[in-house]
This record gives C-alpha cells, structure tokens and sequence, in this order.
C-alpha cells in the first residue's frame, strides 16, 4: 500500500507541472497577442476568466476485486476545482475529488473505504451555461472489512479517467463578467488500475467563483 501512495504523490506532482507549464503557455500567448488588443475583446459573460469551486457528491462505485465484482458502493465524497478559460469555451483545470479519510467515504455491508484522485482537466462549453469536460490523471480505491480479524486495507492505485457534465445558474450576478455560480454536475470516473478496479458516478453541486475578465478585454454595449 506504501507503494501505492509513493506511485500517487509522485504522479501528482507531475500532473501539477504540466497544468503550471499549460498555463504558462496560455499566458504568453496573451502578451504575444498583446500588440492587436482586437484579438483579446470578448463580449461580457459570467463565465469568463479563472474559476475555483467546491463540491459535495452523492457517490455510486462499483468495484471489482482482482476478478470478483463486488457490486454497488454508495457513500459521498467532495471535489476542489481550479483552473481558468483558455479561448471563449475552451477551459483548463485541475481536479481534486475525494471520499474518505476525513470526511464522507464508500460503504456497502462490513465493507468501508475510500477513492479519490487528482486530474488534469478540459473542458468546453457547449450552449449557454453547459459544458462537458474530461481529462486524466492519477487516483486511488481502498476498503477494508470492519467486522474481519483482519483488518488491513485493501486496494490500488493507478490512472483515473473523467468524463462529466454541469451547468453554472449565477443567481446572484450583479457584475457583466464573472460572479458567484451554482453548478450542478454530473461525474463518471474510471479507476482501471490496481487490485481494485473502481467505475464511479459523482452526482451533486458545486459552489464556484468565475473571476470575470478585466475590462480592457470587454466590448461593453452601448447601453
């Protein structure tokens, strides 16, 4: 298990530089563009700029055990979004999802446990609020039995695959650009490394903050 956790942390980490180096890049493809201020006006929306959002899942997980399906794990877990509008609809991020440890989990029967992962991510909207997105990364899946003598955790690690979908409502928007969102989403994520192998279904709301874009990068209307 000690393996496992040395193979996550360092899988992590490279993920975080390639997100670093992505964003790097975008940057300076800005200030390249910076000469011909035409080619960075956008008309004012509430999704534009960076976002940061938290979430709250109900959780569906169904894992397989070395060859033996062990049916439905229910249980919630939460996530920690990042990341920031590359063109108009194209996104960049970085996701954290968890259950376990300190807070929500996985159950079925004696059986207790956790999954989570760390994901680069891609999304696009699609219409209006909508966006899809996916990315991968690096997860894990871990259960015990609590009523066994043996109570060792059992579990994997490996590649963490994403593909989901969410709508931002800004009920509260008092600005041309950016605001507070309520983004109900929905998660499918795919866990097919390790001991155990995890497909699971994340259902449940963000809370998200849109940075909105400065206003030399708004064709304001008239009005």
């Amino acid at each position: 298990m000690n393996r496992i956790v040395e193979h996550a942390v360092v899988r992590m980490i490279a993920a975080v530089l390639v997100l670093a180096l992505a964003m790097g890049c975008t940057r300076a493809a800005f200030a390249q563009d910076a000469g011909d201020s035409r080619s960075l006006l956008e008309i004012p929306r509430a999704r534009q700029g960076y976002w940061i959002g938290f979430g709250y899942y109900g959780i569906g997980s169904n894992l397989v055990e070395e060859g033996h399906n062990r049916g439905v794990y229910s249980g919630s877990g939460y996530t920690f979004r990042i990341g920031q509008l590359i063109t108009e609809r194209l996104g960049l991020g970085l996701t954290y999802v968890a259950a376990g440890s300190l807070f929500g989990g996985i159950k079925k029967g004696n059986d207790k446990g956790g999954l989570g992962g760390l994901i680069l991510e891609g999304s696009g909207t699609i219409w209006r609020n909508l966006s899809i997105h996916t990315g991968l990364g690096v997860g894990y899946v871990y259960t015990k039995d609590l009523t066994a003598f043996d109570k060792s955790l059992r579990g994997g690690g490996g590649s963490y695959f994403l593909l989901g979908t969410s709508y931002d409502f800004f009920p509260w928007r008092k600005r041309l650009t950016g605001g507070w969102a309520i983004t109900p989403t929905l998660d499918f994520n795919v866990s097919p490394d390790g001991n155990i192998k995890a497909y699971t279904l994340f259902a449940g709301v963000q809370v998200v903050r849109w940075s909105g874009l400065p206003n030399n990068m708004l064709v304001l209307p008239e009005d």
